[in-house]
């Protein structure tokens, strides 16, 4: 009771509060109506009490415009983002028109101008907020005013006598308030007006940049130079070339010390972090040289300390000089290569792939400093009539070394690598360089990307096993029962981030689309329609991810309570399977709702849903719903348990799993029986543990006529007494059931704990009752019948004639 009434108090405050708020907002100007021709003015008497709460409105509309006024940090901001975008400029300027740009210089430069375009966005949306807030109280502040010139006019007509002291001290009020008004719109428009300017130039330059990017993918199949067998390609090789090479070499080369001095802070942080990452790995390398996964880690601290502090650089500080930038680059290659060669199978490998991360830190360097057409195409050229032949050989020696079944994911790369170098070959031969470096820097990356993505799912592999071993050594009682479930749903769901994420990366460097943006903007916005309402795919996967961590969220509370509640209390194993049951139904059902409320399903479309399927309920579905509710039955009311023994169709059997639609029973030959639920519910089923597990064992023997009676009651009461498994309680009891037919039945009737124990136990005493048997001379006999002839034919009996 005390609860219920806690939540009605809060619920009573919760909506109260909204109320208040609405209240407190309204000043006394607009305590009236806001229809002038219904609206009645408060009596001179109020006079006194409304100045007050006006003069309370002023100050506090004072207190919130310094406030807003308070424009020092964003002016700030303004005026570095207008530096930002101005070098920016300087530094694009020599490189001519975007046009003529190689792909990732493009690339670069775009995302350096859209996270200013970000960064801006941020700045324009303060403004915008700060002007309307000032925009609302002039709003307020002249509805004050004219409720009070109103309010004095209707006085006037009453003829009273006004107390204009009062009057004209609100008036100052509000005057000064428009004045603040004033001054801090102005502040802002001027806020707003750089923005703008800012806005324009960065509106130029990044539609320069995006054209350049959407000429450059829409020409890639198309041919956009002279070929090797014209003399036009010839002609191109001469003194401008040389100069337009100087050129470029002497724009990059052009250092530019003041980025260094301002980022000196974050160079530093950066030496810290790589002196920081490879004093741990140094430190904690012996402690984790069990762990397989990350060998390629510990046998190279330095390369790692290197790749992540440069990498955490390059996040921290997006818009890099370009030859600050190239040297980052190279040296975060150089750093994942050393790490990968760890990672080959045999030296041959290593090298190879050494090579590769070599040429890319040429081909860089040269795309850096913006060699000049013609001879970027004899550079590839030269390349590919370098590495063709030897790719072919490497090939050759792998297969006589490792034969032809082993190495064959290595060779079946080489045979890529010749196969791109030979279409790039051709392409820039034919005057398609476009098609040509774009394969070439698109097959690159992607084996970059998915050496990344093999490293980092090794790293996070061996990381889940490291934790959960660490766990179940520490006897964690969870752990040590689901660790190995708990690590294979860890490392599924990260391979399954990981390789999407990845092949979201490459649409990009494939050209399917231009940037990330453009391409998580396709893919969130396509979808189909269904009925009135449209299912994007950003709607389909936030349903997926929720139904999912709805169901993985189930089997880890299952778990838990298994574990943490149900274990330690000994609680009996049909409750607790039916709680978890009830766990997971519940779970899964919400999962599935807020799915449905992802897929934009309203509360009334999923009534329609539910009034279809009970019309299909009433058409087909009634045994599979008759089953669903059995199941309910069965969970709730419990006639039958997991782990109980049932008999059904006289079949004995173990129940291992209760479901909404069937229940599974082991027989002794372990095959497993489908038994619907309404049959458990509508039909005769034998539980031989509903309240217990003890049970009776009837054992039958039977004794040649002329036999002991006491004797044999008493070995077999001896032979019940002897045996470990039979119970003192019940005692056991031996029985002279009948004369039979041709012997002395008797039955021996005993109690074990264990329903499971029946046949070894029936087993155990059939053998001693026979031992002793032959022990006391007691004979078993065997089926006895008298056979009286009343007719023989003749000669079938020797010695006598027939009559």
């Amino acid at each position: 009771m005390n609860r219920v009434l806690r939540l009605f108090l809060v619920l009573l405050l919760f909506l109260h509060g909204p109320l208040w708020a609405a209240d407190s907002a309204a000043t006394p100007a607009t305590q009236g109506s806001p229809d002038k021709a219904a609206q009645t003015y408060p009596g001179l008497s109020e006079l006194g009490p409304r100045s007050t709460e006006e003069a309370g409105f002023v100050a506090k509309a004072q207190d919130q415009l310094k406030q807003l006024a308070a424009l020092g940090p964003l002016g700030k901001n303004l005026e570095q983002l207008a530096e930002q975008v101005k070098k920016l400029n300087l530094e694009i300027k020599p490189f001519g028109s975007p046009e003529t740009w190689y792909v990732d210089r493009l690339t670069h430069y775009s995302r350096q101008f859209d996270q200013l375009q970000q960064s801006l966005d941020g700045l324009q949306e303060d403004l915008t907020n700060r002007q309307q807030q000032v925009e609302g109280i002039r709003e307020q502040t002249a509805t004050d005013r004219e409720f009070w010139s109103q309010w004095a006019t209707e006085l006037k007509k009453q003829k009273l006598q006004l107390p204009q002291q009062t009057l004209n001290r609100v008036r100052q009020q509000l005057q000064q308030l428009d004045k603040e008004i004033k001054t801090d719109t102005d502040k802002l428009l001027t806020l707003q007006e750089q923005a703008g300017a800012i806005q324009r130039d960065l509106i130029l330059t990044t539609d320069s940049l995006k054209l350049g990017l959407e000429k450059l993918r829409q020409a890639t199949f198309r041919k956009n130079a002279h070929s090797f067998f014209s003399p036009l390609f010839f002609e191109q090789f001469n003194r401008e070339l040389l100069l337009k090479a100087r050129d470029g070499l002497v724009a990059v080369f052009t250092f530019d010390w003041g980025f260094i001095e301002e980022n000196s802070f974050r160079f530093g942080l950066m030496l810290v972090a790589f002196g920081g990452i490879s004093g741990l790995i140094f430190l904690y390398r012996k402690r984790f040289e069990n762990t397989d996964e990350w060998q390629f880690v510990l046998r190279h601290p330095v390369a790692v300390g290197a790749f992540l502090s440069i990498i955490l650089f390059l996040m921290w500080t997006p818009a890099l000089p370009t030859l600050i930038r190239f040297a980052f680059q190279a040296g975060a290659v150089v750093a994942a290569t050393t790490m990968a060669i760890s990672l080959v199978e045999n030296r041959r490998q290593g090298w190879a792939l050494g090579l590769a991360g070599l040429v890319f830190i040429v081909t860089s360097a040269i795309r850096t400093i913006s060699l000049p057409e013609p001879l970027f195409r004899v550079y590839i050229a030269t390349l590919a009539l370098f590495f063709i032949p030897l790719l072919v050989q490497q090939i050759d020696i792998s297969r006589q070394q490792r034969g032809s079944k082993r190495g064959r994911l290595f060779r079946g790369l080489l045979r890529m690598g010749i196969l791109v170098l030979t279409v790039s070959l051709v392409g820039q031969v034919a005057g398609y360089i476009n098609f040509s470096t774009w394969l070439l820097q698109a097959s690159f990356e992607t084996g970059m990307a998915l050496l990344f993505v093999r490293m980092l799912l090794l790293l996070s592999g061996g990381g889940i096993d490291e934790f959960i071993d660490h766990q179940q050594q520490a006897r964690r009682t969870f752990f040590v029962r689901f660790g190995t479930d708990l690590a294979s749903k860890l490392k599924r769901l990260l391979q399954v981030l990981v390789v999407g994420f990845s092949i979201f990366y490459l649409l990009p460097v494939w050209r399917i689309f231009t940037t990330l943006n453009e391409g998580w903007s396709f893919l969130s916005q396509y979808g189909f329609n269904f009925g009135a309402s449209r299912i994007t795919v950003e709607m389909l996967g936030l349903a997926i991810c929720s139904f999912y961590l709805a169901i993985q969220a189930s089997w880890l509370l299952q778990g838990m309570s298994d574990t943490h509640f149900f274990a330690p209390r000994t609680v009996d194993r049909g409750v607790s399977d039916a709680v978890k049951k009830l766990i997971h139904y519940a779970i899964v059902s919400i999962g599935f709702l807020i799915a449905l409320g992802f897929l934009g399903m309203k509360l009334q479309n999923f009534i329609v849903l539910l009034g279809a399927f009970g019309v299909g309920i009433g058409f087909g579905l009634q045994d599979i719903v008759n089953n669903f509710l059995s199941g309910l039955i069965l969970l709730f009311e419990r006639p039958i348990k997991v782990g109980d023994g049932v008999l059904i169709d006289n079949e004995y059997g173990v129940v291992t799993r209760i479901g909404l639609r069937s229940t599974v029973v082991e027989n002794l030959n372990q095959a497993e029986l489908i038994v619907p639920n309404s049959q458990i519910i509508s039909q005769k089923v034998t539980n031989w543990t509903l309240s217990s597990r003890r049970v009776r064992l009837v054992i039958a023997v039977g004794v040649a006529y002329g036999s002991d009676l006491q004797k044999v009651l008493q070995v077999l009461r001896e032979t019940a007494e002897q045996h470990p498994d039979v119970l003192a309680e019940p005692q056991p009891v031996p029985l002279f059931i009948q004369f039979g037919a041709s012997s002395l039945d008797f039955e021996l009737r005993v109690w074990i704990p264990n329903v499971d124990e029946r046949p070894r136990v029936q087993n155990d005493l059939l053998l001693e009752v026979d031992r002793r048997f032959r022990e006391e001379g007691i004979e078993i006999p065997f089926p006895q019948r008298d056979l009286h002839l009343r007719s023989i034919a003749p000669g079938i009996l020797p010695g006598k004639e027939s009559e």
